[in-house]
């Protein structure tokens, strides 16, 4: 296994530690898909809508990853 295939295998663990089995992690997890999850990106400044998309990216891919499991 490569050194970037370790570190990504122990993002995702982290990630998984984070937000699935600490009361907290979990009530930021939700608050985070509340917030971001059926958001819409779209704004009339360009830069506004690319901000916004990539909150929601990151996001995603936590998702992904939490209930990915």
């Amino acid at each position: 296994m490569s050194p970037e295939e370790k570190e990504a295998e122990a993002f995702v663990v982290n990630v998984r530690a984070l937000f699935g089995k600490d009361a907290t992690g979990i009530k930021v997890y939700e608050n985070l898909k509340q917030t971001y999850q059926d958001r819409s990106s779209f704004s009339t400044d360009s830069m506004q809508m690319a901000y916004r998309e990539g909150q929601r990216s990151v996001f995603l891919m936590i998702q992904s990853i939490v209930e990915g499991a």
